[in-house]
């Protein structure tokens, strides 16, 4: 098998192709343009017998093109008896040496870009519809095909982002922002992909706080995602045995090493259904920050203490006996999110 490295001293890139294949990692097939609003190599036409192709910048197969004033590309006639779809295209052609913008006349559908590696390779500018017997291209007919390329994601240092540039991504402290022209918006953060692992249940606060043993073999669930500082969550637990009636509220335990901020209590919805005949109930599990960040540490419900309308509304604990026994193939799912500290 043999190898190829270069450029080196007595190594050299010594073929187009070599070229080629070297160049088009730096950048993809394509219009030099951030914007799609970007006129570059833009093709345009007023209803004459040539379309134009704007000044630009281009990669096309590795090769580097650059058309500094604005071309005009002859339209053939149309001879035939129906409408005659066309392509403006950037050709490299390895054995010409050149790259060029060309007029690509097609039929009934446009014509297939022709791309071999080692020889002619073809991008599209445009697509032009020639009506039958015409010779001539209307604004509305020509349709803007180009490929664009722009640069690839921008480092940045704290404090000292370079203008914002439309459609150009930077990274600053592994957060990806985006260039509007006038500022950089935010688009994501570090983050933790799709992860499980087994919740811890407790009943109680501080030092009366006890642990949960929900039986042997209990399907107990917790799945996550991190999303920027934002962790999404699932829990879903299935006993398979009957814990004591502990007179604390139920807590679980948040993803381990993801604490949740001190600012604010973030809410959950939880469902409940019952396997032994006892019903059915949603609520909201709370986060209590002050007492632990770490752990969803109520689960609660809306209760009131009479049947009129001016009957006093609370919200009350869920407990393992109250207001339902939780036990063997009951089902308890909590799902929502939280902000990290």
């Amino acid at each position: 098998m043999a190898e190829f490295s270069a450029p080196f001293d007595g190594s050299s890139i010594a073929t187009e192709l070599q070229w080629s294949r070297n160049a088009r990692r730096w950048g993809l097939d394509g219009v030099h343009a951030n914007d799609p609003a970007s006129t570059a190599l833009k093709v345009t036409a007023s209803g004459t017998t040539t379309v134009t192709v704007a000044a630009g910048m281009a990669f096309v197969n590795g090769f580097y093109y650059h058309l500094d004033t604005t071309k005009n590309l002859a339209v053939p006639t149309n001879s035939g008896g129906a409408a005659r779809v066309d392509l403006v295209v950037l050709r490299a052609d390895q054995a010409a040496n050149k790259v060029t913008a060309e007029y690509k006349p097609g039929g009934a559908t446009a014509p297939p870009l022709t791309q071999v590696e080692d020889g002619v390779w073809e991008i599209p500018l445009a697509q032009c519809t020639v009506t039958a017997g015409s010779g001539v291209v209307t604004a509305a007919n020509a349709v803007d095909r180009r490929y664009l390329t722009g640069r690839g994601v921008m480092p940045s240092i704290p404090g000292s982002r370079p203008p914002s540039i439309k459609n150009q991504l930077l990274i600053e402290d592994s957060n990806l922002y985006i260039g509007d022209g006038a500022g950089w918006l935010w688009l994501a953060g570090p983050g933790v992909a799709e992860s499980w692992y087994t919740p811890s249940w407790t009943a109680g606060t501080g030092s009366d706080t006890v642990a949960i043993n929900w039986g042997a073999g209990s399907e107990n669930i917790g799945h996550y995602q991190v999303v920027g500082r934002r962790v999404d969550l699932t829990i879903q637990l299935t006993p398979t045995g009957n814990p004591p009636a502990y007179d604390g509220p139920i807590g679980v335990s948040l993803p381990p090493g993801l604490p949740a901020t001190l600012k604010h209590r973030s809410l959950f919805t939880w469902a409940f259904t019952s396997s032994n005949n006892e019903g059915s109930a949603v609520g909201v599990g709370m986060l209590f920050p002050s007492e632990s960040q770490t752990k969803i540490g109520r689960l609660r419900y809306g209760a009131t203490n009479g049947v009129s309308t001016s009957s006093a509304v609370n919200s009350i604990n869920m407990l393992t006996n109250s207001p339902f026994n939780i036990r063997a193939n009951d089902v308890l799912f909590i799902d929502g999110s939280y902000w990290l500290a």
